[in-house]
């Protein structure tokens, strides 16, 4: 039994609600049946464990579990209260008191998390001496509490939600607390409140495109090359096992047993004085090889904390005359026939000398070898000398394979033969060096055969030249981040759901390509869904499923192959999301001057960033509320979209911004194909409007610096020479009031306007383009992209003209608009 909690005075607290057998998870936790035997009780002070829950897969096992604080009884107490009442919601003690919760339990999860904030508070209270009965507690206390937690650089977005969930469970359990709980009502206090009301961040647009491209070039361009150079780590041949298990080895105390149990065994003693041994002495290390047939001369040793009670048995059973006097000589003639050598686990078979040279010669002539070396300096008269030597070991191991020879000895002559093969090489160039204690894991290998790329200096190569097994384990986890940070961006998944994601995920769901996976937010057991994905997300997903070597999980642990035969197993389902970004992030910046990658800029990103920026990124799109509501699988509010989605979806600043600079993009966009195309002297609009057009195109083009070579660089070739932005800004101040269309270009100039003639003198300030008529206005051009329009309106408009019952006023209105548009179709046909 636990001590009795007591409070600032020394007093004992009332005794818990709850009684101290009381399980705390139950069916309603999502209890295992098979694990029922391991749910703890509410007594258990130090840590509830959740080993007979499911485990979701972005929880660490280390996280699966709460624990408590222990450097105060009262304050360990009120936490267990706490956990116990937000896991059990509609357990009949919280009834009874009055206290209604939702009756869906809280997530281990979200306890463990709101138990670490309990724990901070009770330090800083107990600090500041703050009153232990929390009933005692104002708001300026609480305003205090939330003031040091900003001094203590607990600032980042969201972080101090947590601590407003925390001090809310000990005011809203406040009747079946010990001792009370809090009495003011911390969501009304100014403090709290507005330091918890950061929105999630999205991720900035000079991190999201760069990241995202970085991203894909992993999974479409160099995941091959890195699966392909594990497949082949792991297919090297590893140190071999033994054919079955070990057998079972008897103790030395249980041979000393066996052999004295032996009537006929007798133990050998001195017949005479022996170095420091009087006649008669048991001769030790003789008697230690007896019972080890030879495999240890020792066991009966004076240096072992056993031999003591093994020598007293020897000299009990000497005692009794079963011994036998022998000299040393006579020693050595028993143990001849009994010595062996030690027990050793079974090896690949034996090659012959001819078969180890050729092995060497053959592994020297192969592309990309080089021999390990390690460097040092001798000093000589005339200065100092580089020295290499091969690293044997090494050498060996990558000639002959784990299994084979541990390395190239100089005790034979063979092997001072392939000593100076192998020195030959070096002395000829063919070495790298190595420093310090590198191991085979270490050893760069060649690789040619990996995809070219277009460097930062402007080369063109592999994107890694060469790749070591720790290096090829660094690639692995890349391109997992890559994947994780794919889908995550483009799927709008949760962290939870992403990491449950299984074999076999991929299908259709009404005809569209999608995922299986399962929501776990909100849902009292895991639930399978689906969502919509992009066939680039089905790529990613398939190279997911070759990387992941886990029976069912796409996420997994991983393991750097190497040649003691790590990396062949299977993983442990989750990863922890937030490393595996960070990793990626820092491993592309550490190599994009080799991947001809873009540096990513220094930036905290996370997992619920990408779903909120990609939200806001297709709230963008028409209807994009009602897409969302249904992918991110918010339930509805309304018909046709909900607010949840609709405030997530709502974009900040730095998006507002990027919007309208891809709309100036694709803005300056046309205006560049505008000019490319008028260079070759073509006319490129025909309407009233068109002869402005082209003069302030000429106007434009006749400000670009001439080519050094006019014969070289032809007319139409000036505008792409310059920097697209800076030739749109240049069209846009020789044509600053030109306005693009869906059926024309405008060329404002309020006097000509058809479109504002009728309204009053004030108002007509900006075109209106419902009221465009482009055949008549003089502000109007008509280019080769309007085409189709106008030509698609001449065939309908003929087609209705030949219906013979349209009423007179009909046909002429008709036959109005008809003859507009054959006006604008005639030019297009003749000039364009």
């Amino acid at each position: 039994m636990s001590a009795p909690a007591c409070d600032e005075a020394g007093l004992p607290i009332p005794r818990a609600a709850f009684g101290d057998d009381q399980p705390v998870f139950t069916a309603a936790n999502g209890l295992l049946e098979q694990h029922q035997d391991l749910v703890p009780l509410f007594g258990e002070r130090g840590r509830w464990s959740g080993s007979c829950l499911r485990r979701p897969s972005n929880v660490i096992p280390g996280n699966w579990r709460i624990v408590f604080p222990t450097f105060d009884a009262a304050w360990n107490l009120r936490a267990r209260e706490v956990a116990f009442a937000l896991l059990n919601p509609t357990h009949p003690v919280l009834r009874n008191a009055g206290v209604f919760r939702p009756a869906q339990p809280s997530h281990l999860s979200t306890v463990r998390q709101l138990i670490e904030r309990l724990g901070v508070l009770g330090r800083w209270a107990i600090a500041h001496n703050q009153p232990c009965h929390l009933q005692h507690w104002t708001d300026d206390t609480l305003t205090a509490f939330m003031a040091s937690r900003l001094e203590a650089g607990v600032t980042r977005e969201r972080s101090l939600v947590p601590y407003r969930s925390m001090l809310t469970a000990l005011y809203d359990l406040h009747p079946v607390l010990t001792g009370g709980g809090l009495v003011v009502d911390p969501t009304r206090s100014s403090v709290v409140g507005a330091a918890c009301t950061t929105p999630t961040p999205t991720v900035d647009p000079a991190v999201w495109w760069p990241l995202l491209r970085a991203a894909w070039t992993y999974i479409d361009s160099f995941a091959d090359d890195i699966l392909t150079a594990r497949d082949e780590a792991l297919a090297r041949p590893a140190r071999p096992a033994p054919a079955g298990p070990p057998p079972a080895r008897p103790s030395i105390d249980e041979r000393l047993d066996a052999w004295l149990a032996d009537p006929a065994t007798r133990i050998p003693v001195h017949a005479s004085a022996f170095r420091t041994s009087p006649a008669g002495t048991p001769m030790w290390s003789v008697i230690s090889l007896l019972i080890t047939k030879g495999a240890n001369e020792d066991a009966l040793g004076a240096s072992r904390s056993a031999a003591a009670s093994r020598r007293r048995r020897v000299l009990s059973e000497a005692a009794c005359g079963r011994t036998v006097a022998l000299t040393p000589g006579q020693a050595e003639q028993i143990l001849g026939v009994t010595r062996t050598p030690n027990d050793r686990s079974p090896r690949t078979p034996q090659r012959s000398q001819a078969e180890l040279d050729a092995a060497l010669e053959t592994w020297l002539a192969g592309p990309g070898h080089l021999v390990p070396v390690q460097e040092t300096i001798h000093t000589t008269t005339p200065g100092d000398r580089v020295v290499r030597t091969p690293r044997w070991s090494l050498l060996a191991t990558l000639v002959y394979g784990p299994g084979g020879p541990s390395t190239i000895t100089s005790c034979t002559s063979a092997s001072r033969r392939r000593r100076a093969i192998a020195q030959a090489a070096v002395d000829a160039g063919q070495y790298q060096v190595l420093a310090g204690q590198a191991r085979a894991a270490d050893l760069p290998r060649p690789t040619p055969h990996f995809t070219e790329v277009r460097r930062s200096d402007g080369t063109v190569g592999p994107w890694r030249t060469q790749l070591t097994d720790r290096d090829l384990g660094e690639e692995l986890r890349a391109l997992q981040g890559a994947v994780y940070c794919f889908v995550a961006a483009l799927s709008m998944m949760r962290d939870s759901e992403i990491q449950e994601i299984r074999r076999g995920a991929l299908t259709h769901h009404y005809g569209t390509p999608a995922l299986r996976a399962y929501k776990l937010k909100h849902e009292p057991g895991p639930v399978e869904e689906k969502w919509w994905i992009i066939q680039p997300v089905a790529t990613a997903l398939t190279v997911l499923e070759r990387l992941s070597q886990h029976r069912t999980h796409l996420f997994t642990t991983l393991a750097t192959p190497g040649t003691s035969g790590r990396g062949r197993g299977t993983g442990r389902r989750g990863i922890s999301a937030r490393y595996v970004i960070d990793t990626f992030i820092d491993h592309v910046n550490a190599h994009r001057h080799t991947t001809g990658l873009d540096a990513i800029p220094n930036a905290r990103v996370r997992p619920h960033q990408f779903r909120k920026t990609m939200s806001v990124i297709c709230a963008q799109e028409p209807d994009g509320e009602i897409a969302l509501g249904i992918q991110l699988k918010h339930a509805a509010r309304r018909i046709l979209a909900n607010p949840t989605t609709h405030s997530y979806a709502a974009p900040d600043g730095a998006w507002m911004r990027e919007f309208d600079d891809r709309l100036a993009t694709a803005a300056a966009a046309k205006l560049n194909g505008l000019l490319t195309t008028r260079t070759t002297g073509a006319p490129i609009a025909v309407g009233p409007a068109a002869a402005r057009l082209h003069a302030g195109l000429d106007r434009a083009a006749a400000q670009f610096p001439a080519p050094a070579d006019p014969q070289e660089t032809p007319p139409e070739l000036q505008a792409l020479a310059a920097d697209p932005r800076a030739a749109a800004d240049l069209i846009r101040a020789e044509l600053p009031e030109l306005h693009f269309g869906t059926l024309n270009h405008c060329l404002w100039q309020p006097e000509w306007a058809e479109c504002t003639k009728h309204l009053p003198q004030n108002e007509g300030s900006a075109p209106l383009i419902g009221a465009c008529q482009p055949a008549r206005c003089r502000n109007s051009a008509v280019t080769a992209d309007h085409a189709p329009i106008w030509l698609a309106e001449q065939d309908d408009l003929t087609e209705q003209l030949r219906d013979r019952r349209l009423p007179p006023a009909r046909r002429a209105a008709l036959q109005g608009r008809l003859d507009d548009v054959e006006i604008i179709a005639t030019a297009l046909s003749q000039d364009l």
